[in-house]
């Protein structure tokens, strides 16, 4: 003999009810209800009043908690915590009512939404009892359609999904299907969420098909709203699955958009080698641009960012007026890791080229004429840095007779150093070969020209001061520049500038002297290297003229080692 458990369950229950009920009430809702009225809810239902509904095309809609075959059914406003909007269908053949509601909640542990919020019957007749109410429970691979009496609804299906991540709040989605025999009758109207809704207004599919739109889609701009839909047309470049699973970027206009979906082991904000996620991007010139992500969906480090956090997704602009100086092309990835994704140029003309850039440097202590040089960042503190910046950065080149040089800080431990940063620690590689080095000592040479060889080099008040380079090695008796020994040669010079957020210098020295001191010739000089330890210990490198993209580059350098007067004026360096 086969058992309705359904049935002995709501029995059951309904035998407890009479226990604990009034008489009063025994005689009017529960014969109203239970006795009168549980054939037709465990039974067929008469549906022929639906006929009249409004029809919208759409097979039937499958429980799976993918949204997309709901576009074309009317939302209801939800005026509930949490609930953004809700639906309702009928099945094609009448058999089914399909249920859909979609809000936020707070983490991905939080499933009070399936139980919050349920769902009112209220039938024409009065009807009440064990079919007036639909309620849900859930956790994270199962969800149950429950009655008003908390019993499984038979034969139906419900599914949930959680899009918060850890305790990023993100979007929710339930969907549900409950069988027509479930009602009493097919005369009632559903509240949920505070908007009611009467069934006859309830559109009914009508069983056609419709083809799923596969065409690829359609760039039309992103906007930063925490929906992610318009990131479709955007190629995504896989990161890794712990903290990062995707990223994209797109560079539009005035502003560089990036997205980044979390991994399955954390977010974005916990990414990188010290777990701090700070990202930068980088200029095809070598300059970066560091930033990091909040979990709160904050960006921390660049002015005038706007960023949403949703789930697992991010997506933030950055105007591209924060960016530093580039030539073409952007770059994004960890800080001090390989980028995810390179070679990004504006969809929209900047103005920027490839092919047009002429380098005019001059050595004048203005610093200018370098920013559009190629540079390399210099750090010290690694990915750990406790600034949303670079330590600092920096560029040589050579033309064969002449190296120049220029370098920057902004890091504050670095400015503490005020020249120092500059000036000490300072190692030139030739060939990448430790036989072949120049370590400088810098001194200053009064307007006499008398030499002092032990000046103050750091800790120097804010403005601009100019060294002579010498060689370590110099036995530092001559007098005055104008009549050096040979023992003491003057191989170039250095203008420093000390500032309360920025230090910066530039340089140059002359190859002849150098190959002399080495016993080479200039022309075997293949590669030649920087490396300023007080900044860090990356080397700078040039491996000689610059050719390809770059026209050409004109070096101007007014005066030997002799007498100068300095003016901070472009070309006023005077011998």
């Amino acid at each position: 003999m086969k058992h309705n458990y359904k049935r002995i369950t709501a029995l059951a229950g309904m035998t407890a009810l009479l226990v604990s009920m009034p008489v009063s009430v025994y005689a009017g809702q529960i014969r109203n209800t239970y006795t009168a009225n549980l054939s037709n809810v465990l039974g067929s239902v008469d549906v022929s009043a639906l006929k009249g509904n409004p029809v919208v095309k759409g097979s039937n809609i499958v429980v799976d908690s993918d949204t997309d075959d709901w576009d074309d059914i009317t939302s209801r406003t939800a005026d509930a915590a949490g609930v953004k909007l809700w639906k309702a269908a009928v099945s094609s053949d009448y058999s089914k009512l399909y249920f859909m509601y979609e809000g936020t909640v707070q983490t991905e542990w939080d499933y009070s939404y399936m139980g919050s919020n349920p769902v009112s019957i209220t039938y024409a007749d009065g009807t009440t009892g064990i079919s007036d109410k639909i309620q849900f429970t859930g956790w994270k691979d199962s969800a149950q359609a429950k009655n008003s009496w908390y019993g499984d609804i038979e034969n139906s299906e419900t599914v949930t999904v959680n899009n918060a991540h850890g305790n990023t709040a993100g979007p929710y989605v339930v969907e549900t299907a409950i069988p027509f025999d479930f009602f009493a009758n097919s005369d009632f109207k559903i509240t949920f969420a505070g908007t009611t809704v009467d069934i006859k207004d309830i559109e009914v599919l009508d069983g056609q098909k419709v083809e799923k739109d596969d065409t690829e889609a359609v760039y039309n701009g992103i906007v930063i709203d925490g929906e992610f839909a318009d990131w479709d047309a955007v190629k995504k470049y896989d990161a890794h699955n712990e903290c990062i699973s995707k990223t994209a970027m797109m560079f539009d206009g005035d502003y560089v958009y990036v997205y980044v979906k979390d991994g399955t082991g954390g977010d974005a904000s916990g990414a990188g080698t010290h777990s701090n996620g700070r990202y930068s991007i980088t200029t095809d010139l070598g300059y970066e641009l560091v930033f990091q992500l909040d979990s709160k969906g904050y960006v921390n480090g660049v002015d005038g960012v706007d960023c949403r956090h949703v789930g697992n997704q991010w997506e933030i602009a950055v105007p591209k007026s924060a960016l530093p100086a580039y030539n073409k092309t952007i770059s994004f990835g960890l800080y001090r890791s390989e980028p995810f994704i390179s070679g990004t140029a504006n969809i929209k003309d900047d103005g920027s080229s490839d092919d047009k850039i002429i380098y005019d440097i001059r050595y004048d202590g203005l610093y200018g004429d370098w920013e559009y040089y190629p540079h390399t960042t210099i750090q010290y503190s690694t990915a750990g840095a406790h600034h949303n910046m670079v330590d600092s950065a920096g560029a040589l080149f050579s033309n064969g007779s002449t190296v120049l040089g220029h370098v920057y800080t902004v890091m504050p431990e670095h400015l503490n150093e005020a020249g120092g940063e500059f000036t000490q620690a300072v190692t030139f590689k030739f060939n990448d070969s430790y036989n072949q080095v120049l370590y400088p000592r810098f001194v200053t040479v009064d307007e006499q020209g008398n030499i002092n060889w032990n000046p103050k080099s750091d800790g120097l008040s804010d403005g601009t001061y100019e060294f002579y380079m010498f060689d370590t090695s110099a036995w530092g008796t001559s007098k005055n520049i104008n009549e050096l020994n040979d023992a003491d040669i003057c191989y170039g010079k250095m203008i420093v500038t000390v500032g309360s957020n920025r230090d910066e210098c530039e340089f140059y020295f002359d190859l002849d002297k150098v190959a002399q001191k080495l016993g080479c010739d200039v022309s075997d000089f293949k590669q030649i290297s920087a490396q300023f330890g007080r900044l860090g210990q990356e080397w700078i490198n040039t491996a000689g003229a610059s050719s390809g993209a770059w026209l050409g580059l004109f070096i101007c350098i007014a005066g030997t080692c002799g007498v100068v007067v300095y003016k901070k004026k472009k070309g006023s360096i005077q011998v």
